[in-house]
Formats: C-alpha cells, structure tokens, sequence
C-alpha cells in the first residue's frame, strides 16, 4: 500500500508520466473552483444579511411604521397616565404649552395660581408633534359623531346676516347639523341690568331672528353659549359692573358669593332663551375660571365647592324653569376630586360636560383616568376639538394640517370611548375669533372657512381619507384645472401647503378675505425685509446715523430706490382689506384688524421716509468723535447705581 502509494505520487516511477500529471492539473483547478464557490456562497449570505437589515431599518422611517410605533407610544401613555394622580398630570403638561393656546386649566392652589401670573397666558392651547401627514393609514375604522356642530365665537366683531347667509349652506353640505353660537357681547341684552354690557355694533333682535331662521333652513341646531362664570370680560371690564368681580385687578371671573351675580346671570339666561326656545341645550361656559375663592365672600371656601355649587344652581334654574339641558366645558372638572364632582350629582339635573383639547393626542391631555372619572360622573358628553384659534394669538391663517390631525384624534377617541357612555352627543368644531374679549382678533372665520371644510368633511365621513379632497374643492368652488391638480397631491397637500393657500383661485364664501391674508403675508414680509435691509443690514440709515446726522447722501439715495414701490404695495393691501372684509364685516372690525396689522406698517414706513428726507437735506455733517446720545447717559448712570 505504502509502495503504490509511493509509486503513484514520484513521476519518475510511474509508467503514465503525462497522464498522472493531468490529473495533478484537476485536482488544483478542483481546489480553485471549490475555494471560489466558498467565497461565492459567502457573499451571497452577506449581501441577503445586509438587504434584509436595510430592509428593517428602511421600514422604522415606513409610514405604516411610523403609525404602529405611534400607537405603541400612545399605549405607553396611557399607562403611564393611568399611573399618575390628577393633578401630577395636570403639572407635567405645563412643559407643553409653548406658544399655543390651550384652553386647558392648571392646578391652583394659591393667589399666585389662581391668577396665573404671567406665564400661564397662552395655556389654552396645547403643543404637539406632527410625525406624518393626514393619511388613509391613520384612521382605518369610520366613527362619525351623531352631531356635527360648529362654533362660532361672535364677540366683538358680528359677521354680517348676509354673510351667514352664504356660509350656513357651505355649513350644510358639508355635513354639519347644528352651530354652537357664542354671542358674548353681540346679543341684544335689554333692560337696565344689562343693556351697558351690549356692543354698540350688537346684532339687533331682528337679525338674531335672520340668523334662526337661515339656520334652520339650513337643518342646523343651535346651541346658544352664555358664560355664567369666567370669560365675563365683556361686562366686567366696565365700571357699571365692577363690584362683581371675584378680584378687582382681573375682570374675568365673577364672584359666584352674591345674590346680585345670580340676579344678572338669570337675567341673561332668560332673555337668551325666550329668543331660543327651540333650543334643547344651553351652553353656559364655566371654562377657564382663573379667579376664584379669592374675594371676602369666597375665601373661605373651597374652590371646588364654590363651583360646583355654582354650577349646580344655575343649571337647576335653567332645567326647572325652561327644561333645558345645561352644558359646561370640562376643563374645571379635570382638578377637582373625581368623589367630590359625583357627590353633587350634576347628571340628575341633566348637566352634560363638552371635553374639548386640540392636540393630536387627546389622551396626552385627557388622561385615562380622566374618562373614566366623566364615564361614571355624566352618562352623555361631547367632544370638541378646533379649526381655527388654536396655535398662535395673533395667526391670520390657520394651519390646516395641525387642526386635521386634532379632528382625526377625536374621531379616534370618541370611538373608542363610546362603550364607557351612555350617548357621546358629538362632535363641536370650536374656531375662536380672540383668545378672550380683550385680546385682538386671531384668524378671521371667513380665512379659516377652508381648514373648517376639510374637518366637517372628515367628521361626516367618519375618517379623514383623500377622496375627501375632490369634494372639498367642489365646495370651495374652484376652478376644474386646479381641482384635479391638487387633488391627486393627496397627502402631499398638507405638507406642501399646510395653509391651503393655493385655494386663492377659488370662490367660497369669503374667498377675498383669505385671499387678502395670504397677500398680507407677502407685503408684510417685503416691508419687514425692506425696513430691515435700509436701518439695520446697510450702515448709512440705522436709528445711530438718524440720532447724530451723520450719513452718506449717495447711500440714502440708494436706500430710497424701493421704497415707492414697496409703500405702493402696502397702501394697495389697504384698499383690498377695505373691499374684502367690507362685505363680511362692519366697519368698526375692517378698522380695527388694519390698525392691528396694517397701521404698524405704515407708521413705520412713514417715520423712515420722513428721518431719511431729513437728514438728506444736510450738506455738513460733524467732526468725529461723535458725543453718546444724552439719553443712553441716562441709562449707564442707572446701570451703575444698581450695581
């Protein structure tokens, strides 16, 4: 064996030289193939390796992912808020306010919270993240809430009966079955107890008569809102009622310890009622009450006790006098002890709770626990969610994708939170016109009409899905071409245009008045970039060479070149606003929304113009170095003291 073997391995001594070394020659080329085959396989396993993890990793930024993941993340909220007491709740989403107006109540417990410092000034609205547009993968099951109303918030600045009459229809066909109507200041109170309080631009009972009637011709409910309690501005701000507030400094809240309160309140009440009395529901507001167990009367009660008693007596009148059913926001409810709010037995009077939040994620500020407090305290509720006023006191337009997504999360919630209730009455689309009486108006209802649309529609379909587009243009009455353009953009349209501004082309009800807007955004922005470019990036017509008379004229003849053009602008903008909100509103709102946002412009616009022929008129100037403005010695002598 060992010889064979010898034999056949030493060339010299087999008889078939060649042949045996044409086998050596196989063997080798066999290696080769077998070591490029392990190299072969071993790729092949790291690509398939590499694909599927690129494969996982594409998926986490999918948008099914992304709407599994939010769904974990919200189940994770919920235990979590399940696990944490009211009022912690209540505390940590102070971290969220941001700029928003939130409408939501924070825990009180002194002065200092009750009247809520300065801080807590635009709480009513909350803050959220947006992950993904409006989609059909958001909201597979349809949920459409029985009622459908919208808010309108009338106070200080009455659309016109003729522009309601356009708008109710829009309303209508949109899917919308009644209107929550705050009127605060625009009712025509009568009668010594209450006629101080009445707009001089009030509608007149006649008009309120137009305004019945154009609704229910329209199949739209209505559902008259008085405030009974904060939000009195109105009437606490002037002298006639000053006595009445819970606190002298704040004329929100009034003090629900005297009898003459109770007398002006159901004076109110009945005279909103003889001129409703179709109404099955009486909203009396009860939200957002900043002040309260803080006068001599009050405070040596509970706040909590002070307002449900409150409540509690107005609902009764109310209920035994005109067997009408009271509703309140349920902001207040949400600090209270869930046994002390059960022990009052506000159901038995038929109060019903509207729970309103205009977040993405209801139960970020109506916790669990929350729902289950209200389920066993108020077998019929509703929900209210916002399309316009929600994100920014002084916005012009809305964001239209923001107030979607808020609209989506309540048809989600309301599903999901029927079991727990006897009835969910439905669904009030709030759009604020201010943040309270004394603030200036936020976004017009006539610029806010498209976001209300695209909502009302959702609601009515139960789900937002894209369909709902080519609907929504027909309703806004735009042209053919412009139609199918945007409505095969789909989910894109509210990430490209999340202010719907390429609805300028369209003719709705109101239509100029959004048009009017998003021009105010342009020449807004070039008198800024203007201003902006001449006394503060450019060295020749700061407020420094103004102060001093120390310029260049050739660069102040540089300076002037736009300006015509760019004041031409803004005085055409004028006009247009003059036309545009001429048709909705009175006189007095077209003023004061150019004073508000216009009127800046001018003045500063004119003060330039005005410093700049001045100084342009100097042929010397002075010898440096140039002596600090006496006035800045001022403050650098005050700075020292303090120091």
């Amino acid at each position: 064996m060992s010889q064979k073997k010898f034999a056949n391995s030493h060339p010299h001594h087999h008889p078939h030289h060649h042949s045996c070394s044409f086998c050596l020659l196989n063997r080798i080329w066999r290696r080769k193939f077998l070591l490029l085959s392990i190299v072969l396989i071993f790729l092949i396993i790291t690509i398939t390796i590499t694909n599927s993890r690129l494969n996982v990793f594409s998926s986490l930024f999918s948008p099914s992912y992304k709407f599994q993941y939010n769904q974990q993340q919200h189940q994770r909220q919920h235990l979590a808020a399940s696990n944490k007491d009211n009022g912690d709740t209540f505390n940590n989403n102070n971290d969220d306010k941001m700029n928003l107006r939130n409408h939501q109540h924070l825990k009180a417990d002194n002065y200092m919270s009750n009247s809520y410092n300065n801080d807590n000034d635009n709480i009513r609205r909350q803050s959220v993240v947006y992950i993904h547009p409006p989609g059909d993968e958001q909201q597979n099951k349809a949920y459409i809430p029985k009622n459908r109303f919208i808010h309108l918030d009338l106070k200080g600045a009455p659309p016109k009966v003729e522009y309601l009459q356009q708008l109710f229809p829009l309303l209508r066909q949109a899917g919308a079955n009644g209107i929550l109507l705050e009127y605060e200041d625009t009712f025509p109170y009568a009668g010594e107890l209450l006629r101080h309080a009445v707009a001089d631009n009030a509608y007149s009972l006649s008009e309120i008569e137009d305004i019945k009637r154009l609704a229910k011709e329209n199949g739209l409910e209505i559902i008259p809102l008085v405030q009974t309690l904060g939000h009195l501005e109105f009437f606490l701000k002037l002298e006639h009622y000053r006595h009445l507030r819970e606190m002298d400094e704040f004329p929100q809240a009034i003090c629900p310890s005297r009898n003459d309160t109770y007398e002006l309140l159901t004076n109110m009440i009945d005279q909103m009622l003889i001129a409703h009395p179709d109404s099955k529901w009486l909203h009396i507001g009860c939200d957002e009450v900043y002040q309260i167990g803080i006068c001599d009367r009050c405070k040596h009660k509970e706040r909590d006790e002070l307002f449900l008693n409150h409540v509690k007596r107005i609902a009764t009148y109310i209920k035994e006098k005109y067997n009408v059913t009271s509703i309140i926001w349920d902001d207040m409810l949400r600090q209270f002890s869930p046994d002390f709010v059960k022990s009052y037995d506000l159901d038995k009077i038929g109060v019903e709770i509207m729970i309103w939040t205009y977040v993405d994620d209801i139960y970020r500020f109506i916790p669990t626990q929350n729902w289950m407090f209200y389920a066993e305290t108020f077998p019929k509720i509703w929900g209210a969610s916002a399309f316009k006023g929600a994100f920014g006191e002084t916005l012009t337009v809305p964001n239209i994708k923001m107030h979607l997504d808020n609209n989506i999360a309540w048809l989600k919630a309301l599903d999901e939170q029927e079991s727990s209730f006897k009835e969910i009455r439905g669904l009030v689309i709030t759009g604020w016109q201010r943040y309270d009486h004394l603030a200036t108006l936020c976004e017009l209802l006539p610029s806010g009409l498209p976001s209300l649309v695209i909502d009302l529609l959702t609601a009515t379909n139960g789900k937002y899905e894209s369909k709902l587009l080519e609907k929504f243009h027909q309703l806004m009455n735009c042209p053919h071409q412009l139609d199918y353009t945007y409505n095969t953009m789909g989910a894109r349209l509210f990430t490209q245009y999340p202010t719907f501004s390429h609805l300028i082309n369209c003719d709705f009800p109101g239509s100029k008045v959004f048009r009017l807007m998003q021009e105010f955004e342009n020449i807004n922005k070039r008198v800024d970039d203007y201003l902006y470019d001449v006394t503060k990036h450019k060295a020749w017509l700061t407020d420094y060479n103004f102060r001093h008379n120390i310029t260049s004229p050739w660069r102040i003849r540089e300076g002037l070149q736009d300006y015509a053009n760019v004041m031409y602008g803004l005085k055409s903008l004028v006009k247009m606003a003059i036309t545009a909100l001429g048709e909705i509103y009175d006189e007095y709102t077209v003023y004061e929304w150019i004073e508000e946002k216009l009127y800046p412009q001018l003045l500063r616009m004119e003060k330039f113009y005005n410093q700049t022929i001045k100084i342009q008129e100097l042929r010397v100037w002075p010898r440096r170095p140039i002596k600090p403005a006496v006035d800045l010695q001022r403050f650098i002598d005050k700075i020292n003291k303090e120091e």
